[in-house]
């Protein structure tokens, strides 16, 4: 159902687009121009190309794990059946500085838990031509869970929008680094060579994953926008983007114990259980997706529901196609 309510969304979109740029009266320019002067959501959606400061506060809900805007990385989570939760309070300075909070929020052994907060600094790059940005967004860990989290503790995103060809090329690039560490505390008994008693050795073992990963993705996308959607004082805007994303990976497994090092047997058994060593997984092509973004906007407010499909198309014994979405909510005052 949702995929027939998304085909017919892009149909209907194309026809009234084409329709409204070939019937303007001047009674439609007039009015057009009263709405850039007086409705409240037009001032919003131009405040970045007039160069105005605002305030964001915002809540989101959706799948999406590793990455606030890259989904090249988001794809790649093996979880996507739980929800998370994302309120957030972002400042965007004219200049095209901004920075944003935000805390994230899941299900915990029936107990809502702030697993996570993000630390997002950008900026942004805006002109009749261009539309480019950077951001880096800190990770930091919050309250400890019975769930896989992010494992990235930092994570830089670049992209760049060409504006002026009816579709719409674009260019991204990310890299995100991070460790996680894992605690292993057993008890194993065996017999020496040369005895007949046997022994009982504890371990304990701190495994340490290194991880990194770096993404290329090349898009074409084009913006529908419809005045007066439902009422004379909103609009909705549709992106459909297709996306091509290459990348690769790195792993670097290691453990610490006091036997580790003089035992063999030990090092064997924990190499085959939790791996050791680098892994390296090079560059290529890894997977197709299409991403569709629809912003509603009435005044102040505006809600924006995004759903992306990722196909991978390398061998693998896991799914291939991936569906991450959100919905988020918000204000911005200007």
């Amino acid at each position: 159902m949702l995929r027939i309510f998304i085909i017919s969304l892009f149909l209907s979109a194309g026809q009234i687009a084409f329709a409204q740029l070939d019937s303007l009266s001047k009674e439609d320019l007039r009015m057009l121009d009263s709405m850039f002067k007086n409705d409240e959501f037009v001032k919003l959606m131009m405040s970045q190309q007039k160069r105005k400061s605002y305030f964001d506060v915002n809540f989101g809900v959706g799948n999406q794990l590793f990455s606030l805007k890259n989904n090249a990385f988001n794809a790649g989570q093996t979880q996507t059946n739980k929800t998370y939760y994302t309120p957030a309070v972002a400042y965007n300075h004219k200049s095209g500085i901004g920075i944003m909070v935000n805390g994230s929020v899941a299900s915990d052994d029936d107990k809502l838990k702030v697993y996570q907060y993000v630390i997002s600094p950008s900026y942004t790059y805006n002109n009749k031509k261009f539309v480019a940005g950077i951001s880096y967004s800190r990770y930091i860990e919050g309250e400890a869970t019975g769930f896989v989290v992010n494992p990235f503790s930092h994570d830089f995103y670049a992209s760049g929008l060409y504006k002026r060809t009816w579709i719409q090329p674009g260019i991204a690039l990310g890299y995100s680094f991070g460790k996680v560490l894992d605690y292993y505390d057993t008890t194993i008994t065996f017999i020496p060579s040369g005895s007949t008693d046997p022994r009982t050795v504890r371990i304990q073992d701190t495994i340490s994953t290194r991880l990194s990963s770096f993404s290329v993705t090349v898009s074409a996308s084009h913006t529908f926008s419809f005045w007066k959607f439902l009422h004379k004082k909103d609009a909705l805007q549709l992106q459909p983007t297709i996306m091509l994303n290459a990348g690769s990976q790195k792993w670097n497994v290691t453990h610490s114990n006091s036997l580790f090092d003089r035992r063999p047997f030990i090092q064997n058994y924990f190499k085959r259980r939790f791996g050791d060593g680098q892994t390296t997984l090079k560059f290529n092509l890894q997977s197709a997706g299409v991403l569709t973004g629809l912003t509603y906007y009435y005044g102040k407010f505006y809600l924006q529901p995004q759903l992306y499909l990722d196909y991978y198309l390398l061998e693998t014994f896991e799914k291939r196609l991936t569906s991450l979405f959100s919905v988020t909510a918000g204000f911005a005052f200007y």
